[in-house]
Formats: C-alpha cells, structure tokens, sequence
C-alpha cells in the first residue's frame, strides 16, 4: 500500500471507531441480559484469580452462591485480560466497555488485513471498515444486545476465510492460520464456529475439483485440523465431558410450544421468500451495494474475461446461505433435513459468515471503480465513507439507543445466566418446584446441615446429629470434578435434583463435611495434549523462520 493510501486507511478506519465508540462511551452498555451474564464472567473469574483458585471453570457467585459451569462453555481465554484489570479495582462495566473497544479495534483490523491480503487493491481495503462496521446487523450485536460472543466471531472470521481461501487457491502455508484462527472462534463463541465449520466444509465441497489438481490442498487442511484439534483440548475435552454428565436446560425449543424456536420466527409467515428479512439484516446500503458488485463482477466476466476465484465462491457462498434467510419454506426444510441446525436458535446468525464476505465481495467492486478515476479517487471515496460512517452507521445506532432507553441504567450486580443454556435440567426443574427459591439456606434447612464455610475453594458443612436422609443435596451445583471429603476419608459423589449429593451410612461420622472442586483427569489430559501443541507451533514457526533466513 502505498504511503498516501496508508493514511487514508488510517483515517477511514479512526472515523468508523470514533463514531461507534462515542455512542459508546455516551450512552454506556445499553443491552438486556447479555451484558449482565458477560460482566458477570469478568467478575466471577476475577474473584477466582484473586481467591489463588486457577484454572477454575465454575462461576462461584452464580446461582446464589452454588457455582455455574460458565467456563466449561463458553471459553474464558479473551476475558483473562479484562478480568486482571476487574482485580486492581476497576469497575466489571468499564472492563466490559473496555472490552467492547477493544473488539471493535480488533474487527476493524481483521477486516482490512483480509482484504489486503486477499486482493490487495488498496481502495477495496481503505473502505472494507466503515462497511463492515456499518452492518445493521453488527451495529445490533452492539447496542442492543451486546452480545460478547458475536463481537469476537466479528474479529476472528475474517482471518479464517484469509487462511481458507489462501489454502484453496494454492499458498499452502497458510496452513496454520485456520487452525488458530478456529481455535480462537471455538473458545470465543461455539455457536459462531458451528457456523463457520459448516461454511468450510461447503467451501471445500466447491473445491473438490481442485483438491484433485492439487492433492497437497487437502493434506494441509488436515494439518490444520490436527493442529487445531491439538490446541483446543483444553477446552473440548472438558467441553465434552460436562455436557455429556447431565441434560441441560434447551433453549431450541419455544417454552410451552412443540416447535423449534429457529422456524418459529417465520412459521407463520405463510411465504415461499420474504424479502424484509435480507434487507433488515445488514441495512438497505450494503443489500444495493451488494447487488451492484455482483452484477459490475458479471461484467467483468462477460466484457473483459476477467474472473477473480475468490469473488467468485464468495458470491455463491452468500447467496445460497441466504436463501435460507429469505425463505420460510427453505428453513423448514433444512430442519427437517438437519436437525442440528436448530442450536443457532436464530437464523439471522449465520450473518457472522454472510457479513465478511459480502464485505469482501463490494469492497473489491467499489474498490475498482474508485480506482479506475485516475485523479478523481478521493471524492467518491470520501462520499462513500461519510454515508457509511455518519448516515447509515448514526440512524440505526440511535434507533437502537432509543429501543433499549429502558435498560439504560447501570447494570446492577448481578450474576444472570445466559437464558439458562447450560443449566442441569434437573436442577432448574427442581428450582421452578419451589418456585425458584432454592438457594443454600433452603438447602440447610431442607438438608438437615449448616454451612459453615462457602468460598471459590470449598464448602465445608456441619451434618445435625438428628439428620435421618439417607442421601443430601450439597450446596454445589453438579459437574464432574466436584470431590467430597469427611476428614481423609472420601466419598462416592452422585447427583440429586441437578446438585451434588452424597450417600450417608446409618451410622455417619459428625466430621464435616469438605466439598471442593478438582480438574478431572480427561481436563488434565487437555492441558497436556494444549500445550504440547502449542510448543510444536511456536517452535516449527520460529524453526521455519530462522531456516528461510
């Protein structure tokens, strides 16, 4: 790039930033029950920190002091640096804000990175910000629903489709770029990987003809799933293990309605498409922009002969995926035909794929066009940047604002979970029975104990001499890895209405009981196999590096 387009970049890039981070800053985190849940994850794994209790996967504080899983399922590795500020005193809502800036920054750079490297058109990339952050649809996941995961996804894809479509086009070292690149998506947000895995495998499908040509593509690919498999053990195998202990509260289905709750949005819409679907979900700007890239890329084929592969399977890319978004009758139909795809609850989220490469599709467009103006480059591009950054990206940030003017009060101290996708289904059933008042008092008295200790370490509890059951509920939410202990001598663990329990003989000993977690052996083996992973990735990069040299 060369040094004028450098600062234009800059420049380009710093409006988009400023504008989004002022209403920021101005309004504060304005979302429903996102932000609470995720502030809560910052504070909880500070409290872990400052308790010396690491690595620990289970929130303390949540669910009235009997510990929820969050670690287990949604990764914590992105919140580490934010939860070290949350010890030294800064306020959980200025580290979430903190945190939002900081995935903002991160998109912006992602984005450009991608385009530059990809078609390495200067003009294409000195506008794929202001595009990319101009999406309705991510101005959504910000100012109304501030949603952590989905800003990460943001910040992640574009450099997996860099990787892929380097790969798939021949520059094979890439290789590693999509291993780390679905490592970071995995324990950033599962559902956004899901998405992504399914968009690789089709991309690959559009590739099988070239995979022949060049069978070293698809051993790459495999390299890189070795690698990635290799890096995320850490958290998979814990992942695998929890999910597989216990049912979870589901949260696919519409409570009280025997349908999935991803068709329900457009059951009863009755039509074959619906186009307010496609428009409302990036903004009507990037739709007619969109279309004019495809059809000025058409001409380009038609007059000049000219194709660019990437633009190519990009464009078929989006335009099956979003059949399904503009299709009632299609939905359905692909729930019929796989039911997995119900886990993204909401179809709209497979904009985590469509958005980068409809990016990438118009930015490269726009970007010839500007540059085929010779000495009239920079008035086109200056237009285009102030309707992106101060008309489109401004009405909807503030249409959003004014939405959730309700929730615009500091967010209370509170440990929501989120909507209760990992929740035992036993102990939520459990809890509603008692009209959601199961808390560790109810547990003293229901139990026959008193707690005496409950901190992120253990719980220790005094068993009342005329307690006559047989098994006890134990003031901890159930995972594997929780290890109960009277004296030295320790006890089988088994489960009860969602919670720990432990099988008391007749004539049971009066020593407390010590109920504490301790990563099991198959989370154990996961930090192993990570690390050694991550070591082989380091140093075959350094290796590499120092032999080219």
């Amino acid at each position: 790039m060369i040094k004028k387009h450098t600062y234009y970049l800059v420049i380009s890039d710093l409006i988009i930033f400023l504008i989004m981070a002022y209403f920021i800053l101005t309004w504060g985190v304005t979302g429903g029950y996102d932000p609470m849940f995720h502030m809560g994850r910052i504070h909880t794994l500070a409290t872990n920190i400052a308790s010396g209790h690491f690595p620990n996967p289970i929130g303390f504080e949540y669910i009235k002091g009997l510990g929820y899983g969050v670690g287990f399922f949604y990764g914590n590795f992105f919140l580490y640096p934010f939860a070290l500020l949350n010890t030294i005193g800064i306020s959980r809502y200025t580290c979430y804000v903190l945190f939002i800036l900081c995935s903002l920054i991160a998109a912006i750079v992602a984005i450009n990175c991608a385009v530059h490297k990809l078609f390495h058109q200067d003009w294409a990339t000195i506008i794929s910000a202001p595009l990319y952050l101009s999406s309705y649809y991510y101005i959504n996941v910000i100012f109304l629903r501030a949603a952590a995961g989905e800003m990460l996804a943001f910040a992640i894809v574009p450099w997996a489709f860099l990787g892929l479509f380097k790969v798939v086009n021949g520059e094979q070292h890439y290789w590693y770029l999509i291993a780390v690149t679905f490592a970071l998506l995995l324990v950033a947000h599962v559902l956004s990987f899901l998405i992504l895995v399914g968009t690789a495998s089709l991309l690959a499908v559009i590739n099988i003809p070239q995979f022949r040509k060049q069978p070293q593509i698809l051993g790459n690919l495999c390299k890189s799933a070795l690698l990635f498999g290799g890096l995320t053990m850490v958290f998979l195998l814990p992942f695998i293990e929890q999910y597989t202990a216990q049912k979870y509260v589901s949260t696919t289905m519409n409570p009280g309605e025997n349908i999935y709750s991803i068709v329900s949005d457009v059951l009863y819409l009755h039509q074959i498409f619906d186009l307010r679907q496609i428009i409302a979900l990036n903004g009507i700007l990037i739709l007619i922009l969109f279309i004019l890239a495809i059809v000025f890329n058409a001409y380009q084929i038609k007059v000049y002969h000219s194709s660019n592969r990437i633009i190519n399977q990009a464009s078929f890319i989006v335009l099956l995926l979003s059949i399904f978004l503009i299709s009632p009758l299609a939905l359905r139909a692909l729930v019929k035909i796989f039911r997995p795809i119900v886990l993204l609850q909401v179809i709209t989220r497979i904009n985590i794929v469509i958005l980068p490469l409809c990016i990438f599709i118009i930015s490269v467009a726009v970007g010839q066009m500007i540059n085929s103006l010779s000495n009239y480059q920079i008035l086109p591009a200056a237009v285009l940047i102030f309707v992106l950054s101060v008309i489109t990206v401004t009405s909807p940030i503030k249409q959003n604002i004014a939405a959730m003017q309700p929730c615009r009060a500091q967010v209370p101290d509170a440990y929501n979970i989120s909507r209760g996708e990992y929740e035992p289904q036993d102990f939520f059933n459990y809890n509603m029975s008692h009209q959601f008042k199961v808390n560790i008092a109810f547990l003293e008295r229901h139990e026959g104990y008193q707690v005496l200790t409950n901190n992120h370490h253990q719980a220790t509890i005094k068993l009342k001499p005329k307690s006559s059951k047989a098994v006890i509920m134990l003031p901890r939410i159930y995972y594997r890895g929780y290890q109960v202990w009277q004296g030295t001598h320790r006890l089988p663990v088994t489960k009860r209405n969602g919670l720990v329990a432990v099988k008391l003989s007749p004539h049971f000993s009066k020593q407390p009981l010590t109920i504490s977690y301790h990563q099991t052996l198959l989370a154990k083996i996961g930090w192993v196999i990570s690390i050694i992973s991550l070591g082989i990735l380091i140093t075959g990069h350094l290796f590499k590096h120092k032999f080219i040299r």
